[in-house]
Order: C-alpha cells, then structure tokens, then sequence
C-alpha cells in the first residue's frame, strides 16, 4: 500500500515558503498546539507564534512563525503566516535585541491599547523565536 500524504504549503506575504507533499504537520494554533496527519477532519483557525514542523520520509524540519492562519481541507495543509523562518536562518542577536526593545516599550507607562498589542506580539514573536533557537 502506498504511503498517503499531504499536501503542505506555507505561504508569507513575500514568499512561499515550503510547497511538499509531508506526512505529518505540527502547528502552534491559537488554542494550543495541533498535529496534521492524513485524512484530518477539515478545520480552519488562527497561529500563535511559535514553532512549526514537518515530517516527511521520517525527518523532522522545523520552522518558526509569528502567526497566521491554518486550513486543512481534502489532505492540504495550508499556512498563511506572517512570517515564517527555519531555524538555521533565525538570527539570534537580532531576536535577542527585539526581545529586550519589546520589554521596554511595554514597561512604559500609559501605552494605548494598540502601542501594548503591537508591542506584546513582538515580544511574543521574538520569544517564540528564541526558545526555538536554544
């Protein structure tokens, strides 16, 4: 019997990202963390920052995203994410230094609501890529 796969495309608003056919999919969603295999029911939700891998042909490749959205329909596996990036080309000063920018501004008195969200998501995203890293 042939192996039965997925289909998995992860797409950035610059790029795509990985198009493959993969045997399972893992994902930070919204509500807490999801594994993909063949024939899950079909589901739509929200990404939270964090990691994301894929197997294919018994190897592991992990990636980091910021968040965005997930779909699964008819074995395909579609991730629109803000940002995602392979753990190789995460840069650990660059995200160590939004971290520490990230703090700061949230440690400011009298931040609107959309300064603290904006800055709160940074510090998520940098966190997430982080972790990710160590």
């Amino acid at each position: 019997m042939a192996k039965q796969h997925l289909t998995l495309s992860i797409v950035t608003p610059e790029k795509l990202v990985v198009n493959d056919e993969v045997d399972q999919v893992n994902v930070p969603g919204s509500e807490g963390d999801l594994g993909i295999l063949y024939d899950h029911s079909p589901i739509i939700t929200n990404l939270r920052p964090g990691p994301l891998s894929y197997e294919k042909d018994n190897e592991t490749t992990s990636l980091v995203v910021s968040g965005g959205y997930l779909e699964v329909t008819n074995n395909r596996v579609i991730i629109l994410a803000e940002t995602a990036e392979f753990l190789h080309e995460v840069d650990q000063k660059r995200a160590e230094a939004a971290k520490a920018k990230a703090e700061a501004i949230l440690s400011q008195p009298d931040l609107s609501e959309e300064e603290f969200k904006k800055a709160q998501k940074k510090l998520f995203r940098a966190i997430a890529r982080l972790e990710e890293t160590e």
